[in-house]
């Protein structure tokens, strides 16, 4: 209605058609709904202009186009009933009131809202499902990658290690420098990788209905998985570090 009236404007009792000039004066306005979308196709797009007619109303266009497209318009195509019933026990009672009313009138499917709802969005969930795989699979790239760097890193310091061992360094404190250096590493690529994150959250949200770019929850999970993966990758040439014999560190060339 913002499109086409003024703000100081009532559009009830207003008088409307489309397309067609001689169209003008088809509909009269008894009232106003909510903006809707019911094109799953079209989810991610603005609301189009759109207005409901009762189903026994027709009009006899006189072009051939406007009449296929009042034709095509008036079919059942669906029943929305509000009802605590499960939907296994609602299709016979279901079919029964319908045959009763008109025998023409077949129902091909029952679903719950929520099922419809998720059959709308079947495109949205492969895109949704396809960026959870490319996640996993950098995340298990990541770990490998830190477990190699790790790993060549405390071969590189072998004989650093026996020297801190052979002046009193213990176990813990090997192992604790091992880690430090490892989640120093996820620190940096934490603070490099959250805000390009929310750059391509706030990419998707425009093409993924229903989410945000901004999602703590996510990016917390996120961050958790990427440090646990760097605890698990970096623990075992940590733990293989510390069990080095001074003696034998120091001989390493």
């Amino acid at each position: 209605m913002k499109r086409f009236f003024k703000p100081e404007e009532d559009p009830l009792d207003q008088q409307f058609g489309i397309d067609l000039p001689e169209n003008v004066r088809t509909w009269r306005i008894v009232g106003i709904v909510r903006d809707a979308k019911f094109a799953g196709f079209a989810l991610d797009r603005p609301a189009r202009p759109m207005f409901f007619v009762p189903l026994a109303q027709t009009v006899d266009y006189k072009h051939d186009l406007m009449r296929r497209i009042e034709f095509q318009s008036h079919f059942v195509r669906g029943l929305l009933l509000v009802t605590s019933m499960p939907p296994g026990t609602l299709e016979p009672q279901l079919k029964r009131v319908l045959a009763e009313a008109d025998p023409n009138l077949t129902v091909t499917s029952v679903r719950t809202l929520r099922e419809q709802v998720e059959r709308s969005f079947d495109q949205q969930r492969a895109v949704a499902s396809l960026a959870g795989l490319f996640g996993i699979v950098a995340l298990v790239l990541a770990a490998i990658g830190l477990y190699g760097v790790t790993a060549y890193s405390v071969a590189r310091r072998t004989n650093e290690i026996g020297i801190r061992m052979a002046l009193g360094a213990d176990r813990g404190s090997v192992l604790g420098m091992i880690l430090r250096g490892a989640f120093r590493r996820v620190v940096v690529g934490l603070v490099l990788g959250v805000p390009l994150a929310v750059g391509v959250g706030y990419w998707l949200s425009a093409q993924l209905y229903g989410v945000s770019f901004w999602d703590p929850a996510a990016l917390g999970v996120a961050a958790g998985s990427l440090a646990a993966a760097a605890f698990i990758a970096s623990i075992v040439p940590a733990v293989r570090a510390a069990g080095i014999a001074p003696m034998r560190a120091l001989r390493a060339e």
